[in-house]
């Protein structure tokens, strides 16, 4: 079982209402982890009336300029926007919140969840920094949740699951340094057999993804390593 707070955060973009960043600070309570990110918006005396017994997280919330800067640091950065009307196919494999905190999410690397604006969702720049997807089923009539509710769904399925005693940390899984790495070099590659910039970024977003749903370890990320090292010398 994970000490949840050491490796979950909840980042809230630009979110409007103040009763829902109450609420999703009362849920953060609830399921033991504290580290709020808000994006743009400050938090307000309702917001801290909604919150209840989850008041000391936003009064302890981090507020940035930024998505890129909330997210600085995770190794997995999940949207949980309404991906459907975003960018091409390719860029979206959605993934239920059960199926996240079985398969990725409790694995003792950094997690920054990202929930959208109540309107609009997340922008074309910020799905770019997402590396998963996580869709709540709904109604086809109405499949669209409250933020409030959206964090509270996400959250029970993933304390659900870590007091079930299945969540360990797996210590082998690379990390964001590495990650950072192995993408560096994967677009060295890129720039090498001619992709232009604009291919370079579509091919990139794709296989951030990729490299985040298979949780790489650090023998098959030397390996990786090396064949792309070597790809790169033999085209020099």
């Amino acid at each position: 079982m994970l000490e949840l707070d050491k490796f979950i955060s909840v980042v809230l973009v630009e979110p409007k209402y103040q009763g829902n960043i109450g609420a999703v600070a009362r849920s953060m309570a609830n399921s033991g982890i504290s580290d709020l990110r808000i994006v743009k918006t400050h938090v307000e005396t309702e917001a801290l009336y909604r919150s209840m017994h989850g008041r000391y997280i936003l009064e302890n919330a981090k507020i940035f300029d930024t998505l890129s800067e909330a997210v600085k640091g995770f190794d997995i950065i999940a949207g949980t926007s309404d991906i459907s009307k975003s960018g091409e196919k390719f860029r979206r494999v959605p993934t239920g919140p059960e199926d996240f905190w079985t398969n990725n999410g409790l694995t003792g690397q950094k997690v920054a969840l990202v929930f959208g604006r109540e309107d609009n969702g997340l922008n074309y720049e910020e799905l770019g920094l997402c590396n998963f997807f996580i869709k709540i089923i709904g109604s086809p009539e109405y499949p669209v949740y409250n933020l409030s509710h959206a964090v509270a769904i996400i959250l029970y399925e993933m304390i659900k699951y870590n007091y079930s005693g299945n969540a360990t940390i797996t210590h082998d899984i690379i990390g964001r340094e590495k990650i950072d790495v192995l993408m560096g070099r994967m677009e060295e590659l890129l720039s090498r057999i001619d992709y232009t910039a604009a291919e370079s970024e579509i091919l990139m977003n794709m296989l951030g993804r990729i490299v985040a749903r298979s949780n790489i370890t650090e023998s098959e990320f030397f390996k990786i390593m090396g064949i792309l090292r070597q790809t790169i010398n033999r085209l020099k």
